[in-house]
């Protein structure tokens, strides 16, 4: 059993949402798949930063992204203020400056040898200098197209939901059938090892930072254009849930194991778990602060567990 839930590590998120799911029910008196579909859709964006933390945390070494939330912020400037002349043109922008954000970050972490959870809070207050000097002169609303085409419905999946299946499907093609994924977590389990086999590190790790700041522009661009436009603190709502969501879902603190179904399932989980906070009437503060020990646990999990692995 114990080998089971290990290597079915979304087992976990699943059976966390389906009790979360069961508590809201409880406390509001309905049971309602509706609510369900409202939750995949509102945790698009904390998913698309999970998804991105997951591949940087995956390159090994203790790899965090502290930066994710200023990179959407940024990203949802970007994407407003260039859409008004092209829709087209906003999106590729925001993912390209993302990317861009990315690409910088891991440069820092290879080439300067700076740990990357101080590299990424470094370059993540240089982001938000940058977005509080070009925020005043940048249009702000998002693209009425875009805005229409995301709150559009399928067989009553939103297309933010769509868009985040499609993403995560393509993403796991790419780190569980492709050279690049099986180079990626040979060195985030070994580092050491994986240059005496011959794997390039310092591309890979690089390629790491920069798919998980992609994401976050992509992120960002949905954002601004579901919530009306951007705005300053945008990316702070989504950055604690997005990093319990990427370690509930079976992602290694160590490194070298990731799992994007898992990922998906723990992002969902983090917002049922927000809603049956909510639902119970408690203040922000408990919130995030219930919402930090549920982190501070699911670390504590995963560092153990990979200890008691090695």
């Amino acid at each position: 059993m114990k080998k089971i839930m290990t290597k079915y590590a979304f087992i976990w998120p699943l059976l966390g949402s389906i009790v979360l799911w069961m508590a809201i029910s409880a406390v509001s008196g309905r049971f309602s798949t509706a609510m369900l579909f409202s939750s995949a859709k509102l945790c698009s964006f904390a998913l698309l930063l999970a998804l991105g933390q997951m591949v940087v945390v995956t390159s090994g070494e203790g790899a965090i992204d502290l930066s994710q939330q200023y990179i959407l912020t940024l990203a949802a400037y970007i994407s407003c203020d260039l859409m008004q002349y092209n829709v087209a043109l906003g999106i590729a922008a925001a993912v390209a400056a993302g990317a861009l954000c990315g690409f910088v970050n891991g440069l820092v972490n290879i080439y300067l040898k700076v740990p990357a959870m101080i590299t990424t809070l470094a370059t993540g207050y240089i982001i938000f200098t940058i977005v509080l000097v070009i925020a005043p002169g940048m249009k702000t609303l998002p693209a009425p197209e875009l805005v229409k085409f995301i709150n559009l419905n399928a067989g009553g999946f939103s297309m933010l939901t769509v868009i985040c299946i499609a993403l995560a499907a393509v993403l796991a093609l790419l780190l569980y059938k492709t050279k690049y994924g099986k180079q990626l977590h040979a060195v985030g389990q070994k580092r050491l090892a994986a240059r005496y086999a011959g794997i390039n590190v310092n591309k890979v790790v690089i390629a790491a930072f920069t798919i998980g700041g992609a994401l976050c522009g992509l992120s960002g661009t949905l954002c601004g254009a579901f919530n009306g436009g951007a705005f300053q603190d945008m990316g702070t709502t989504y950055f604690l849930p997005s990093i319990a969501a990427a370690f509930v879902g079976g992602t290694a603190a160590s490194g070298g194991k990731s799992n994007v179904a898992g990922v998906c399932l723990g992002a969902l989980m983090m917002y049922l778990l927000t809603t049956f906070l909510n639902a119970a009437s408690l203040s922000a503060g408990m919130q995030r602060l219930i919402q930090g020990a549920v982190l501070v646990l699911i670390l504590v999990a995963s560092v153990s567990g990979d200890a008691k692995k090695s």
